[in-house]
């Protein structure tokens, strides 16, 4: 057959294979599982009779919303497979199709046990991340009071030495004025935490303002990685200690710095 000639159009790539159009009738009771065999064949393709209705004036339109919600929840299924690297292996299914209402109880059980599982893994991952935030505390905040409490140790030899007589020309005078009396001493009260090293600066500025400088601060930098148990995000933090007069000042709990 010539390519100019004849009552068919010319051939070309594109062109499917000679087709008819046909009406089938088929009774409503087995219109699913016809149109499911008629599908798994790949030979036909459906014309939309209500292309002037709206998708609320079909007459299967609540089935429709039914499937797709159904597909929502495939992806969401997808979703979570591909984050946890879950590869899907192609199967071939053969045995008799599920009823849409079996299918839609099924999935949404496997939706209510994967939102639970997800929420008890966030609710672990949170806890890690506070838990690994408190041993870092104790560590720097460890260090930070043993060397004190050696240094006062130091200092209370040194006074000790002074008011025996053996002190030496070199020693300081005014040893004796840092005695205090058990009956005036002051109640210290002190607050350790973590905050990002980008607050820092404002953070020390707020704690100066607040405390009218009755403070001693402390600052050291964390060398890892901690990952904030509220926000989740990773970064690298800095240690703060600070001590103050517990009752000449008063800190009231600010989330925003």
């Amino acid at each position: 057959m010539s390519r100019g000639g004849g009552c068919c159009p010319p051939m070309d790539l594109l062109r499917s294979e000679a087709m008819q159009l046909v009406q089938v009738i088929i009774p409503a009771e087995s219109a699913r599982l016809a149109v499911s065999n008629l599908g798994d064949i790949g030979l036909l393709q459906f014309k939309d009779l209500n292309a002037d209705k709206s998708p609320f004036q079909r007459a299967y339109a609540a089935q429709i919303k039914r499937c797709g919600e159904m597909a929502r929840k495939l992806r969401f299924f997808k979703e979570q497979m591909s984050k946890a690297t879950i590869l899907i292996s192609p199967t071939q299914f053969s045995g008799a199709p599920l009823e849409i209402g079996d299918l839609e109880i099924k999935l949404g059980e496997f939706e209510a046990e994967l939102t639970e599982v997800n929420t008890n893994n966030r609710k672990l991952q949170r806890t890690y991340n506070e838990l690994v935030e408190y041993s870092v505390l104790l560590e720097k905040t460890g260090e930070f009071f043993y060397s004190a409490q050696r240094s006062a140790a130091e200092q209370q030899r040194e006074m000790v030495a002074d008011q025996s007589g053996d002190s030496s020309l070199e020693s300081p005078l005014l040893h004796q004025e840092m005695v205090i009396d058990p009956s005036k001493q002051v109640k210290l009260g002190s607050l350790i935490g973590l905050v990002p090293k980008q607050k820092a600066m404002a953070f020390e500025r707020i704690l100066y303002r607040a405390t009218r400088g009755n403070m001693l601060l402390r600052q050291e930098s964390v060398d890892e990685s901690i990952i904030d148990p509220q926000s989740g995000e990773e970064g690298r933090e800095k240690l703060f200690c600070y001590i103050l007069l517990w009752r000449e000042s008063k800190i009231q709990d600010s989330e925003n710095l």
